[in-house]
Order: structure tokens, then sequence, then C-alpha cells
């Protein structure tokens, strides 16, 4: 079986998501991140070069030197010029210096063909009466909502960003998505949205050994940022 799902020579709907850290919505960047000395086993937190972007926390981060890799897990958010990376204890050490990269826009694999759902909330305006009948209004809300099923592997890093987006929903953790069409002929990319959203609705199945699947809603909150294709 292969070690990762794939899903189409770009044909089909692409969606990458990346965790947000609390009360930041702006769009996540990529970072390099640099620790000088080794990573103990049981080991808390991780002393690196000052980070040039921030990193939410339940972010997984593998750090290699070079002749070997450790997964660890963020218990906190880590913020741009932090030199200190709280984590999970450590499950295994890492001798020497090693290095990890943070890439923001993660996709997830294995997904199938999604509707993109954007929701306005309208309030009626009294005025007098119009002889064609129709009412005023003001829009005073909006929403908008990205279904999702998924059939991966349970080590799939941004499956496991959505979970625990899922599985902290209530301490305010959100995730920002990208969503993309199928890119029309002569282009590489397709049209698309992106934002800050919630996990809503999770369904998680353990179909067969090692394969999961699942579903759930991003829900987010105001207008999306709509995004065009791209040649």
């Amino acid at each position: 079986m292969s070690k990762t799902f794939q899903v189409g020579a770009g044909n089909k709907v692409k969606l990458y998501v990346a965790l947000l850290p609390l009360g930041d919505r702006t769009e996540p960047v990529d970072v390099e991140v640099t620790a000088s000395s080794g990573i103990t086993n049981n080991a808390t937190s991780v002393t690196v070069a000052a980070l040039d972007g921030p990193i939410a926390g339940g972010t997984p981060l593998t750090f290699d030197n070079g002749t070997a890799e450790l997964t660890v897990y963020l218990t906190a958010d880590a913020k741009e010029g932090d030199t200190t990376l709280h984590i999970e204890a450590a499950h295994a050490a890492l001798t020497g210096s090693s290095t990890a990269e943070y890439v923001a826009k993660k996709r997830l694999l294995g997904g199938t063909q999604l509707n993109a759902n954007i929701n306005s909330d309208r309030t009626d305006v009294l005025v007098f009466e119009d002889p064609l009948g129709y009412k005023d209004g003001a829009i005073t809300g909006q929403s908008w909502e990205l279904p999702w099923t998924a059939n991966l592997l349970s080590s799939d890093e941004a499956f496991r960003r959505i979970f625990y987006a899922a599985a902290n929903g209530v301490s305010g953790r959100e995730v920002y998505v990208w969503q993309e069409d199928p890119a029309p002929a002569g282009a590489t990319t397709g049209d698309g949205l992106k934002g800050a959203a919630v996990v809503m609705n999770m369904n998680k199945n353990l179909a067969s050994q090692g394969i999961i699947t699942f579903s759930c809603t991003f829900m987010g909150q105001g207008s999306p940022t709509i995004t065009r294709y791209a040649a």
C-alpha cells in the first residue's frame, strides 16, 4: 500500500489547511526552524533561533539532524521572534543541531469533490409600499462553509491539524483554509477562496487498518477572500 494518497494530476478540487494562533486570522506563512542543540527524551521545550514567523499550537514539526528525524507537537502558540518552542514530551531523543520546516499551506490528501456555500443574513427594512411588492433590506452578516470528506492515512499531517482544531474548538482554535477549483485549460491553479474557519461536525471512522475516513465542515465567519486562477 502506498504511504500517501494520490488525488489526481491537478484536475480535482484541492484543499489546504493550517492551524491559526489564537486570536490571529491572518494568512499563515512558512517558517524555517533551527535548533542549535539536541532534543532530549521527554523534553517539553526546544531552544531555537529566533523565529521569522508565528506557528500555532498543536502543529507537528519534524526536526532533522541529517541522520535521524523526530516529530514533536507544539503545546502553545509560538510568536515571531520566540527562541523557545513549548512541546508535548518528546518520545525520543535527537542529538546535535537540527532543522524543521513549517509549511503553512499543507494539502489535505484523499479528498472528494466538495461544494462551497456562502450565506448572507438579511434584515427587512420598513419602507413605503412598493407597487411591485418588493421588500427592501440590509445584509447584516455573512458566513461560508466548505464540507469535506476524505480517506487518508492516520499519519497525514494536514488531518492532524484539523483533528486538533476540532478537539480544541471551545478554546477558540481555528484553521486557515485555501480551496482551489479544478484548473481551466492552460492554467495551473483554479478559482477558489481562502480564509479563517472553525472545524464543525467532524466525524472520524476507522474503515480499515491504518486508513481513516473522515468528514467535517469548515465554517467561516464574514466574507471569504476570493482567489483567481493562474497560468
